[in-house]
């Protein structure tokens, strides 16, 4: 398929099921983390999985790739982030398995209800607003302090989602 890119954006494979994302050189790029939480989570066949903060859309496309898992969806608050997402998994043709949704974390229950996901996944911040160097490029310091949520924001929607 082809896929327009913005600038400061390139493709990088993923070398998995000939998968490919889109990242910006200059905003958050997946790191290590985003690979082995892909790799520890576990869905099952016909599991739902939503992957929150999904950024660009790394956990959802190596999880389809890895596991049995039916769906996937990723939520994200940033809009470049989600768009960009939404054009990997169509550079995928992974449209029928992958859902990318622009919304807030801490409103996750009220976007897709409650017990629906079988499977969660989060790479949270890690950094709570108030420590650490702060990355001044907003989407950077998105990602790794609690600037947009907080980690008790994320365990209180987790399982809201999640199935009993």
């Amino acid at each position: 398929m082809d896929v327009h890119l913005l600038p400061g954006e390139r493709i990088d494979d993923l070398e998995r099921n000939g998968y490919r994302i889109i990242q910006n050189k200059n905003g958050f790029c997946f790191g290590m983390d985003a690979v082995l939480l892909s790799g520890f989570a576990k869905a099952k066949e016909g599991d739902r999985v939503l992957d929150m903060g999904t950024g660009t859309g790394i956990i959802p496309i190596l999880l389809e790739a890895k596991t049995e898992g039916m769906h996937f969806t990723g939520l994200e608050i940033q809009a470049e982030s989600a768009e960009m997402a939404g054009r990997s998994v169509a550079l995928n043709n992974l449209g029928e398995k992958i859902d990318i949704v622009e919304g807030d974390i801490k409103e996750a229950t009220k976007i897709f209800g409650k017990n629906v996901f079988n499977v969660v996944t989060v790479n949270p911040p890690y950094m709570n607003d108030l420590h650490g160097i702060k990355n001044p490029d907003m989407p950077k310091a998105i990602a790794r302090h609690e600037v947009m949520c907080t980690l008790d924001d994320v365990v209180r929607e987790a399982s809201g989602v999640l199935k009993q």
